[in-house]
């Protein structure tokens, strides 16, 4: 579990860190699948059922395996760059086709989307606007 923890973790950082782009995704994803196939053959060491740290290790690595496979899938499937999801091949923000909210279904392991609510309920919406620093 050490080795495939420490494989998820370079592939997220080389394929799906702060600057992204298209092909190393695509590349990054094709890693995880393996990643995720080691990990489900993956067996413990210790087999004690008390104090057993090798456990909750393979457990928390379960779950970030799930979060990091959703987080690849949402960064590929959402063409443009928004806050904190910037890519290379879509440098600008585009409302017309992604002022919504991505949503990954796990069970399928696709996307869809929602619509953003911009009705004003107890007081006018914000408008959708770039950020500086």
């Amino acid at each position: 579990p050490v080795a495939i923890r420490k494989a998820l973790q370079e592939c997220m950082q080389h394929n799906f860190s702060v600057f992204r782009e298209g092909d190393a995704m695509a590349k990054g994803l094709e890693q995880l699948k393996v990643i995720r196939e080691r990990l489900k053959n993956a067996r413990l060491d210790d087999t004690s059922s008390e104090f057993n740290t090798q456990r909750v290790e393979c457990l928390e690595l379960d779950n970030l395996m799930e979060t990091a496979y959703a987080t690849a899938v949402s960064a590929n499937f959402r063409t443009e760059s928004r806050g904190a999801h910037s890519r290379f091949d879509f440098p600008d923000r585009d409302d017309e086709n992604w002022l919504c909210h991505s949503l990954y279904l796990p069970e399928s392991e696709s996307m869809t989307r929602r619509s953003v609510n911009m009705e004003p309920k107890l007081r006018p919406a914000f408008p959708p606007k770039i950020r500086t620093y």
